[in-house]
């Protein structure tokens, strides 16, 4: 976990809503068509790089990534989510229970219908 992210994530933190996901609907397109291993690994860095933030920062980051997630295609929903669950592995069972703490408030901000079409995207990805 490099300081550059740490500080990339504290400056996505600081943007305000809308600039927040398009910079983080950039990254999440990019994560997606990244080769899953290196996608794995990008993405455990950018979640160790988001725990280094306060408790109101870290929700305001994830409950922006949800929310642009809930906005991609599923199949690219899917890929991020199996990715997602394989990076988690990386952090510390704390850090875990944070980021499910924080998804799960993310979703709560979430349309029913966005609410469903994340779901189902989640329990496929946990399918496999």
């Amino acid at each position: 976990m490099s300081m550059g992210m740490k500080d990339m994530a504290a400056s996505l933190a600081s943007l305000d809503e809308d600039t927040r996901r398009t910079m983080l609907r950039t990254r999440l397109q990019g994560f997606a068509a990244m080769p899953y291993e290196e996608r794995v690994r990008a993405m455990a860095e950018m979640l160790g790089g988001i725990h280094g933030l306060s408790d109101a920062d870290h929700r305001a980051l994830v409950a922006s990534r949800t929310c642009v997630l809930s906005q991609l295609p599923h199949d690219t929903q899917v890929t991020l989510m199996r990715s997602h669950l394989a990076a988690l592995v990386s952090l510390q069972p704390e850090q875990r229970q944070r980021e499910t703490e924080a998804i799960q408030a993310g979703m709560a901000t979430l349309s029913d219908d966005a609410k469903q079409k994340v779901m189902a995207a989640m329990q496929e990805a946990q399918a496999r």
